[in-house]
């Protein structure tokens, strides 16, 4: 049986997905019609891609600097500050 919280998390993310989808039915019609160019598409889509392959790459840095122990040194200074007695 799940818990309370992880059955209320799922409630609240199908209410939140079910307003967002009748934003769009609803509010689609409401908005002007302003198309965008070809142009505004494809700035779009490679400011989208450069975003996810930025944020991607930093990701994997991150990961990668913890699994190889770079960031311990930075670490120790937590640990020492950590352990001393005033």
């Amino acid at each position: 049986m799940k818990s309370k919280a992880s059955i209320l998390s799922i409630l609240a993310l199908v209410v939140v997905i079910l307003m967002g989808i009748g934003y769009l039915v609803v509010g689609a019609d409401i908005l002007p019609s302003n198309s965008m160019s070809r142009h505004g598409w494809i700035a779009l889509g490679l400011g989208t891609g450069f975003s996810v392959v930025v944020g991607a790459a930093l990701a994997a840095v991150l990961i990668i600097s913890r699994r190889n122990g770079y960031d311990e040194a930075a670490h120790e200074v937590y640990r020492k500050f950590d352990n001393r007695e005033d």
